[in-house]
């Protein structure tokens, strides 16, 4: 009877672990190209967003694109960037071969462009209300975040739902995304992901904002430490250009 005890016991130790390590694994995500581009003289962006919307779209198109201007970022982006774009597929196949049948749609837009560079999104916590508005117009904080030493991606968006759930709880309750690198971009970034937290109105970021200053805590126990650490937030404008229907 103890033997049958003790193998029943282990099999059911096993059978929680694994359902333990299936809730901390990261979602596939999206497949995000992002692109920092300066707009052309004699151009303002209301007129770059107008053009945009406009473009003729088939199914060689994003599932959706949006644009976002730098309001509280680094002075070297500000003096090298006017807007970045950025275009989101279900997949990198999807993104090859859609591209690859598009062409260059930044060239149809009087803009000048850098190189691009594709991000996986991975949806931490998105709100009914986030999905209700669909904004056509929002606030973004973006961070650039680094996991601690004995941590991984996956402890990293645990804590991000869950502190995500903190912040619905308290009425804050909008879009929080991790960008994690793909392709392109710097080889040694000096990061592992960037936090993005996106509004369902101009307002809802600010918002965010003072409840942590007005001293939410994000995470009910007080022996928990944060697998991530992050530098300070960047504020962004985000615009949509185009969403699919699918």
């Amino acid at each position: 009877m103890t033997r049958i005890y003790l193998i029943s016991t282990t099999i059911l130790l096993f059978f929680m672990t694994s359902i333990t390590s299936a809730q901390q694994m990261l979602p596939a995500g999206a497949v995000v190209r992002t692109i920092n581009c300066t707009i052309d003289e004699g151009f303002t962006f209301d007129e770059v967003v107008e053009r945009a919307r406009n473009l003729d779209r088939d199914d060689s198109s994003a599932q959706s694109v949006f644009m976002r201007r730098p309001i509280y970022t680094t002075a070297e982006y500000q003096e090298n960037w006017d807007v970045q774009i950025a275009a989101y597929y279900p997949s990198y196949s999807e993104m090859l071969e859609r591209r690859s049948a598009a062409g260059n749609t930044t060239g149809r837009l009087p803009l000048s462009c850098g190189n691009p560079s594709v991000v996986r999104a991975i949806t931490g916590h998105q709100s009914q209300a986030y999905q209700d508005a669909q904004p056509d117009r929002s606030t973004m904080l973006t961070r650039f975040c680094s996991i601690r030493a004995g941590t991984n991606i996956n402890h990293s968006y645990n804590r991000i739902k869950t502190a995500s759930q903190s912040y619905a709880d308290a009425g804050s309750d909008e879009l929080v995304q991790m960008y994690i690198p793909g392709l392109g971009g710097p080889q040694n970034p000096g990061y592992d992901f960037i936090l993005a937290e996106v509004g369902s109105s101009m307002e809802k970021i600010h918002e965010r904002l003072d409840l942590t200053r007005e001293g939410l805590r994000l995470v009910t126990s007080s022996n928990s430490t944060s697998p991530f650490s992050c530098n300070r937030p960047a504020l962004w404008t985000t615009t949509a250009i185009y969403r699919s229907n699918d």
